[in-house]
Parts: structure tokens; sequence; C-alpha cells
């Protein structure tokens, strides 16, 4: 551990820079894959009119993706269904964060892309529907310059030809946070600390660390549920994202709220180093098994065996995330 953080500390990179892809993906996906926290975070940002003409016990979560493949380290999106108050009409709302540190002119042309796909999807429900089901796109945007396109997708076109009948006209919802202070985060606990998280991201030089550390002990109170443990969730997040530096002032800040969750912080981040040590040797073997190699050669250069190979996919296997 000491030579990993010293090499984090020669490079500023992450504590967990390459042990851990795509952390924003995990960490807002184990958020908002929970139904009671997805409602909370829609209902604050959804037009209050809109919101309030929902059944949101009904809502319900579309697996899958609809963003194009090579931007998903970029882009991460959900789809949720819900039906009207009094009513078994329903309609989708589609959640797009973009996770870049700068606006996109053409996100609006993408969006428009990825709604046609849900339609793919709509037409092909059995019965197959007579119409198509509206969908309310909603963009999630931190990056480190406030959003400064429009949301009208016509305006991407010559103004002169704006208005006529054969270009099209959608708009999209926008939640843009590139300029909030931490303390006007709002949603429950775990919108509120995927939030501040992705805030501390983007804007390092945000005071963050105080009020993460209260939610943490605040979400250190409640049981687990779902199968998912949210501490881990969030402190994995915190060490992929940020420098060695800030997470152990973090680490320090938690300790004066809660001593143990301090140093469950560095524990942790010894337990996924060691974890990717493993992951990667067995990588290595397994590449080496495709190109041939018996276990006789495997064995001179790896210093491991058949049957200790098979134990040591078993011991990566039951680490905890």
């Amino acid at each position: 551990m000491a030579e990993d953080v010293r090499q984090t500390a020669r490079t500023g990179r992450s504590v967990m820079a390459e042990e851990i892809p795509h952390p924003h993906d995990s960490m807002v996906h184990a958020v908002l894959s929970d139904l009671a926290e997805a409602t909370s975070f829609l209902q604050r940002y959804l037009p209050e009119a809109l919101s309030q003409a929902l059944n949101w016990s009904t809502l319900r979560l579309h697996e899958g993706s609809f963003v194009d493949e090579d931007l998903h380290r970029s882009e991460t999106d959900f789809l949720y269904q819900v039906e009207y108050l009094g009513s078994s009409t329903s309609l989708w709302l589609y959640i797009l964060l973009e996770h870049q540190s700068s606006p996109d002119r053409w996100m609006r042309f993408r969006l428009l892309k990825y709604c046609c796909r849900i339609w793919d999807v709509n037409l092909q429900e059995r019965p197959a529907p007579r119409e198509l089901r509206p969908i309310v796109p909603l963009v999630f945007y931190q990056g480190e310059r406030s959003w400064s396109y429009a949301r009208e997708f016509a305006d991407l076109f010559a103004e002169s030809v704006r208005d006529w009948p054969w270009v099209p006209h959608f708009s999209h919802e926008l939640i843009d946070q590139s300029g909030l202070a931490p303390h006007e985060v709002q949603g429950d606990l775990k919108t509120q600390l995927m939030q501040l998280l992705l805030l501390a991201a983007y804007h390092p030089s945000v005071a963050w660390m105080g009020q993460v550390a209260e939610l943490l002990v605040s979400l250190s109170s409640i049981p687990s549920s779902g199968g998912v443990n949210y501490m881990r969730v969030f402190v994995r997040y915190i060490l992929s994202t940020q420098k060695l530096e800030a997470a152990q002032t973090f680490r320090d800040v938690l300790r004066q709220h809660a001593p143990e969750l301090g140093d469950e912080v560095m524990t942790y981040a010894q337990e996924l180093l060691e974890k990717g040590r493993l992951e990667e040797r067995v990588r290595v073997i397994e590449s080496l098994l495709r190109e041939g190699l018996d276990w006789a050669a495997i064995e001179r250069v790896m210093g491991i065996n058949e049957t200790q190979f098979q134990a040591l996919k078993q011991q990566v296997e039951g680490m905890s995330e």
C-alpha cells in the first residue's frame, strides 16, 4: 500500500484510478436504480405541474442503455416508466447524465437519437401500440462551465429555417449544477451524496468534505437494503475520483465525525488495491492461455500452477466490492 500511495502522489492520479473503471457510472447506477431515490430525484427536478400529475407509486426502471457505444465513458442514462394519476396511461422519464467538463452543442442531436431508440422499444411491445408513448428528457450536468446552449432542438438549424414544418421541434429539461454550492444540493440521503460527490469530482475546490462526512455518518446508521452496501459505493467513488491528498484529508474529516468510519476508508482502499492486483494477475494468465501456452510454461513465467490459478480465481470472486 505504501508504494502504491507514493506512486499516486508522484503521478497525481486518484487513489484508485486504474482499479475502478467508469466510477461515475457505477455510483449513479447504484443510487438511481433505487426507485425511492429515483423518485426523490425526479420529483425535485421535473416541472412541478408534471410531477404532481404522476402516480409515483407506479414508477419502474427499464434495464439497458440507449447511449452510443463509444460514449459510455461520458454519458449515463436511465429510462423510467410512470403512469398518470387516475389513469393507466403512462409516459417515459429519460435521464441523461453528461459526465463532461464542458457543455456540448450536439448533445441535443444525440438525445433525439436516443429517444428514437426508446420509441423503437415502444413499437416492439405487445400488443402493438397505436400511439407512441411520450418521453420527457432530462439532462443532468455538473461540468466545470455552466450550460450555455439552448434546449430547443430546432436551434441547431439556421435561424431562417427553424420555423419550417420539416424541422423537428423538441426540447429537454436541464439540471445544470455546474455553479451549485454544496449546501444547495437537495434530495434524499443517497441522492444528496451522489450529487455532492459528482460535484466534488468536477469541482475539487468546493468545500464538500464536511457535508459528505455528516451524510455518511447518517448513512452508516441505516441498515443496508437491496443487497447494496452504499457506504462502500460512495467510499469507492471518493477513492476513484479524488487525489491522494484529498482522500487522506477526507479520511481525517470523517474521523472527526466518526473515528471508525475514517479507518474504514483506508482499510477499504487497501482491499480494493489488493483485489485489483489479483484481478490483473488472473487477466494475464488467461491471456497466456488464450495464446496457447501450456501450464508448464505459465508456471515458469508466473510462478503459479493450474490448481493454484483456480484457487486464485475463487479468491477474487469471493472478495467483496
